[in-house]
């Protein structure tokens, strides 16, 4: 299992040698396999109030298209944008799914904001940086990082690539924000040779160290 609402929990199972995305509402009789037809592999990250977000790889390559689903494989939606090689959905929050895509216009990997459809996607990269990724989500607000001058950053946004803010701690040689919710931000940061678990209220200057 990667995650859980509270009420359904989402995750993988392995079937004749293949990943399947799966679905669960607290038993394991309770498990339903949202694997589309014709995929190959599939997995889930991420559950929000009915909607359940990762990824489907429908040939032999192993190639990711991120991935909607309602509950049954019936529902799945391909969330792959126009253009983009491989993509992934990592969290969903209030109708919105977040992830990544691959884009071979820009040669990176960009942080990427759905509302529901591939046509829906936005890149949440910010003017004149490098890769971006999103990997938490909470209603109205996104987390990540973003590779900016060479140094992985931890990221927050609001909804759109002009709203990023950087958390990185000063001193940090990079960092990485994993998760959001209610205002706070958890994540990671490396200092010295150690990663050291870390939190954020919204800026830099708010950055908690949680390193035990």
């Amino acid at each position: 299992c990667f995650g859980t609402d509270g009420t359904q929990q989402v995750g993988q199972a392995m079937l004749s040698l293949h990943l399947r995305a799966s679905l669960w509402t607290g038993s394991a009789a309770s498990w339903v396999n949202l694997s589309p037809p014709g995929a190959v592999d599939s997995l889930c990250n991420g559950v929000s109030s009915g909607q359940q977000v990762g990824e489907v790889s429908l040939s032999a390559s192993y190639v990711p298209h991120a991935s909607l689903w309602s509950g049954s494989p019936a529902s799945w939606v391909d969330l792959n944008p126009a253009g983009s090689l491989q993509s992934q959905a990592f969290a969903a929050a209030g109708g919105q799914q977040i992830g990544v895509a691959y884009v071979p216009a820009v040669g990176t990997f960009r942080a990427s904001l759905w509302n529901g459809s591939a046509a829906s996607w936005m890149d949440l990269t910010p003017f004149a940086a490098g890769a971006s990724f999103a990997y938490g989500a909470d209603v109205g607000q996104q987390v990540g990082k973003v590779s900016w001058a060479g140094v992985n950053r931890a990221s927050l946004w609001n909804g759109t690539a002009a709203s990023w803010l950087s958390l990185h701690p000063i001193g940090a040689a990079e960092s990485c924000a994993y998760a959001v919710h209610a205002g706070q931000q958890v994540g990671s940061a490396f200092f010295s040779g150690v990663y050291r678990a870390s939190l954020w209220s919204g800026t830099a200057a708010s950055w908690v160290d949680l390193h035990a």
